[in-house]
């Protein structure tokens, strides 16, 4: 957590996605496939088999089976750590982002991370954005044992913070599928970061509380409306 003493319960309680919400990722999500290749002087047109090897198994046992099927000289373990930096610096907050989030906890509200995705390297794309500190706990998919849209991992972000979800609680996040979902599997208000006018919903996704275009009108929404 990042303030030194525990957010009052009585605080307005915000859970918010990650992933092209509170940041975006430079290129396309498999750009780093080449350039690993590129690195470790292997054919581009392995780049594509690559990057299926990490998605079936992104961890350091992943990138050691690429070692051994492309007999690099680096352990698993070394592979990943320069991956997991690798997927960090190419990571920024998005606009007014942080301003967004130094407003909301001004106000009082207590914000924890809900992310699905690899602990180390959500952790390191917010330590590397900066906003780390800016925000009360993470609760990453991986870590936490459970996936977005299950509630578990709201409940478990909640309890991290010594809080139990209310219906008075927030959710903000980009993803119909996993973050209204869960937001209303969780009992939770919701926010969603869509595009204006917002795209349609299919039937079976729930309706948001909101819809904002990004996340800094979303907070001045939940400013607005914090209960």
């Amino acid at each position: 957590m990042s303030r030194h003493s525990p957010p009052p319960p009585s605080s307005p309680l915000l859970l918010i996605d990650l992933d092209h919400t509170l940041v975006e990722r430079d290129g396309a999500p498999d750009a780093w496939a080449p350039a690993f290749c590129a690195t470790h002087g292997l054919p581009a047109e392995a780049a594509p088999a690559v990057h299926a090897l990490l998605r079936a198994d992104r961890s350091p046992d992943g990138f050691a089976r690429i070692a051994a099927r492309y007999g690099l000289p680096h352990s698993g373990t070394a592979l990943w750590e320069a991956h997991v930096a690798h997927e960090a610096a190419r990571t920024h907050p998005l606009p007014g982002v942080p301003e967004a989030l130094a407003t909301l906890r001004a106000a009082g509200w207590t914000i924890a991370v809900v992310t699905n995705g690899s602990t180390g390297v959500q952790r390191a794309k917010l330590a590397r954005t900066g906003l780390l500190p800016a925000v009360d706990a993470v609760c990453v998919s991986e870590e936490a044992g459970a996936r977005k849209p299950a509630p578990e991992i709201f409940h478990l972000a909640a309890a991290r913070l010594g809080r139990t979800l209310t219906p008075a609680d927030w959710m903000v996040g980009n993803n119909p599928a996993t973050d209204l979902r869960g937001a209303h599997a969780a009992g939770l208000r919701s926010i969603w970061i869509t595009p204006t006018p917002p795209p349609p919903l299919p039937p079976s996704h729930p309706t948001p509380t909101h819809t904002a275009p990004d996340t800094p009108t979303a907070a001045t929404l939940l400013l607005t409306h914090p209960r």
